[in-house]
C-alpha cells in the first residue's frame, strides 16, 4: 500500500448516511470491501458508538477490516463503547482505544465522519 494519508475515518453507527439502515450497512460493506483492495487508504479508521459491532467476532467486516490493518491502516475501537455494548474479549480486528488516543489520532489527521 502507498504511504496512507493524512485521512482518518470516523464511523459511529454500523451504516453510511441517515436513510435507510439496511442500505447504509450494505454501503458500508461495499466500502469496506473496495477500501481493503486499494493500494492507498486513510491513515486510520476510528469506531466508536455502535459501529464497534463492525470489528467484533462474526462481522462480515472483520477481513475487510484485517487486510486494511495489514496494510498500515490504525484500526481503533472506543473502549468505552465496547465495554457499554458488553463486547470485551470479542473484538477481532483493531485495537481498543481510550478516548485520549482516539483524539491524538483525530487531531493529527483530517477526519472524515460517515
Amino acid at each position: 500500500m502507498n504511504a496512507p494519508r493524512d485521512k482518518v475515518i470516523l464511523l459511529g453507527s454500523e451504516g453510511i448516511g441517515g436513510g435507510d439502515d439496511i442500505l447504509g450497512y450494505e454501503i458500508l460493506l461495499a466500502m469496506a470491501a473496495v477500501l481493503s483492495k486499494r493500494d492507498d487508504g486513510p491513515k486510520a479508521i476510528i469506531c466508536w458508538n455502535t459501529a464497534v459491532r463492525l470489528l467484533a467476532e462474526g462481522s462480515p467486516l472483520v477481513p475487510h477490516f484485517k487486510r486494511l490493518e495489514e496494510k498500515g491502516v490504525n484500526i481503533l475501537a472506543g473502549q468505552l463503547c465496547v465495554r457499554e455494548l458488553e463486547l470485551m474479549g470479542k473484538i477481532a480486528v483493531g485495537k481498543m482505544a481510550t478516548m485520549d488516543e482516539i483524539l491524538n489520532v483525530m487531531l493529527e489527521g483530517n477526519v472524515i465522519s460517515l
